[in-house]
This record gives structure tokens, sequence and C-alpha cells, in this order.
């Protein structure tokens, strides 16, 4: 049996900067993105990096960012086909793409999913107009609606959405209301996070300088709990710490993640973690964080790593537990085994005692 596989495909351009997104992004250019270039990096590293790992099969790609709605969807179609001629696609892959829910992005869903896209994610985030505009959002929460309905349309059974908690002057009865109409649009996945305050964000700025004050650390676990038994009243089912699914219809390629799958990462700021088949060894890796810089690598290298480093048993062991508990349903004895050497989970658990 062929071990299962994942991808990663990091597209980085964005038209807005949130003012509280911390993920590796930038504005696109005044003179445009250069598709092509951009994708032929991307293909470039994306044939060095599936090379060692053709044994293996591919059970799901994940277009993230950035905003990859943004790329050419003819782009999309040449990555997954090139993915599939390296590492063969499971028959029943999850190829999911991120996107906003502007007009732009939403107009061409049905090319993506002519593309090979089968899964489709919208950053909605929320449905209160004032906050979208001064988190930087350039769509309404009426057109984040719309585009989740338009997605279901194409996309039917795999539609999944963001919210976030822990805005600015929000209170519980906002919160619940906001959860109680995108309840109604819901398809069978919706991801729920509280706002987080990540350094280096202008909202860290303006938090530290006392230029937003957000909700209570008790207000905001009242927002999380109203969360866990809404959805829950609604028929989903809270399998991870953030994300509520229709049983069946959970992430795979997020579960690859707290199962411990191997995936490679490619694009500016990607992250792998994969068994080296040379070695035998557990790598983990990140791509240079500057796009320019990460092009220039792949055109002349094969790819743009920026580090790679062994992880330690010990290490692997801990990734296992903590990732495992993210989760309702843990990590079981089984999975522990396969990254511990035959140690059992109850061993590793009260080693401290034994010794």
């Amino acid at each position: 049996m062929k071990v299962p596989f994942s991808l990663y495909v990091h597209w980085p351009y964005c038209t807005f900067l949130c003012r509280f997104c911390a993920f590796s992004k930038a504005r696109v250019p005044a003179k445009g993105v250069e598709h092509e270039r951009i994708t032929s990096a991307l293909l470039k590293e994306l044939r060095t990096s599936l090379a060692p790992h053709k044994d293996k099969v591919l059970q799901s790609i994940y277009f993230g960012g950035g905003t990859p709605s943004l790329a050419q969807p003819r782009n999309i179609a040449q990555i997954i086909e090139a993915a599939n001629s390296l590492v063969p696609l499971a028959s029943d892959a999850e190829i999911t793409l991120e996107s906003n829910p502007t007009s732009a992005e939403v107009g061409k869903m049905r090319d993506f999913k002519q593309a090979g896209v089968t899964r489709y994610s919208i950053g909605i985030q929320t449905l209160n107009d004032l906050t979208l505009a001064r988190m930087g959002r350039l769509h309404t929460g009426a057109e984040g609606l719309a585009a989740v309905d338009r997605a279901q349309a194409l996309f039917p059974g795999k539609v999944s959405f963001d919210m976030i908690f822990g805005f600015e002057g929000q209170t519980l009865d906002q919160w619940q209301k906001e959860l109680e109409t995108v309840l109604k649009h819901a398809d069978n996945h919706m991801s729920v996070y509280q706002l987080t305050v990540e350094p280096g964000t202008p909202l860290f700025r303006d938090r530290n300088a006392q230029r937003v004050v957000l909700p209570s650390g008790d207000l905001s676990a009242q927002m999380y709990e109203s969360a866990v038994e809404m959805c829950t009243a609604k028929g989903f089912r809270h399998y991870e710490v953030s994300n509520y699914a229709v049983p069946g219809s959970e992430s795979m390629h997020n579960v690859g993640y707290w199962q411990g799958r191997q995936w490679v990462g490619i694009g500016p700021s990607a992250h792998s973690r994969f068994i080296d088949p040379s070695s035998n060894q557990r790598i983990s890796s990140m791509r240079l964080p500057d796009i320019q810089r990460w092009a220039q690598h792949c055109e002349k290298f094969g790819h743009g790593t920026a580090k790679s480093t062994v992880i330690s048993d010990a290490d692997a062991k801990q990734e296992a537990v903590v990732f495992g508990l993210r989760m309702l349903d843990g990590i079981t004895d089984r999975r522990f085994a396969s990254v511990s050497g035959g140690q059992s989970l109850k061993d590793y658990l009260y080693m401290d005692r034994v010794q």
C-alpha cells in the first residue's frame, strides 16, 4: 500500500493586506503579478521536491496564501497536472483552493473547478461591514454569504468558510446572531477562529498603542462556547479545536497535518515535513520568504529552500501528541507507535513517573 502524501502550494499575493494577518504575503505589485514567472518557479520547485516521493500517493493538494484565487486558473491546472504526473493523485484526492469573496474572484469559481479544484474555502471572517472595513477587507458581509451560496452550486458538499470572533466592540449577542446567519448558509464544513494578535501586524501595533481594545478573555471564552453549542446543534461535529464538519466532510488536508502525514510545501515561506527516502530521516524545511529571492533560487537551483533540519525522535513524539490532542479523536496508540519506534503512548506520557 502506497504511503499517503500531501502537497501545499503557497500563492503569496493579496489585493489587500488584512490588519490581523501574519501569514507570508505581499500586495499585488502596481505592474501586476508575473503569473508566468511565479508559475514556472512553482513548477520547478514542484518537480525537484516531489521527485524523491514517486512511490507515494497524493491524498490532497492545498492552494493557500496569500490569496490563491488571484492566480490564473490555467496555472492552477498546470500545477495539479504536474503534481499528478510525479506522484499520482488518489482517486478520492481532495484539492482545495482558498478564496476571498470579492466579485472578481467569485467570478472565476467555475474556471477553478475545470482546472481540477474539488473543494472551495472562503474567508468570510465576519458579517459586520464596519469591522471588515477596519480590518482592511474589501468585501461586505452580504458578499461573503453570496460567495458561499455560489460556491455550493459548483462544489456541493465541498465548501468551507472561515469566521473569526473577538473583534473590537463585538458583543456576545452580535456574535451569536452572526453565527445564526452563517449557519443558514453553511455547507458541510466551517472553521471558527478566535482573533489572534500577532507580532508585526498593524493590529498588534494598534493594540499596544491602546488604539484598539479587544474583548476580554472571559467574553472570548463565552463566544467560543457559543460556537461549539450552536454548530453542534446544527449537526456539525467539532472535530478539531477550530473546525466543524458534517461527519465525513472533515478537511482531509488539515487532518493530515494533525495526524502527522508527510507533506511537501512549495512557494515562498512554505513549510514541509517528510521522511527523506535516501536517509530515512524525518525532515523539516522552509522556503525563502522573499518572493523575488525565492523565484531566483528556483530558477537557478530548482528550489527555494531557506533551511532544512532533521526532526529528532523526541521532537517527533512531542509533535504527534500535541497535534493529536487538537482533534476530538485524539491520538491512537498505533499512530504514536509509527513515530516512536514502538514505544507505547502510555509509557511516553508517564515516563517521568516511571523514572
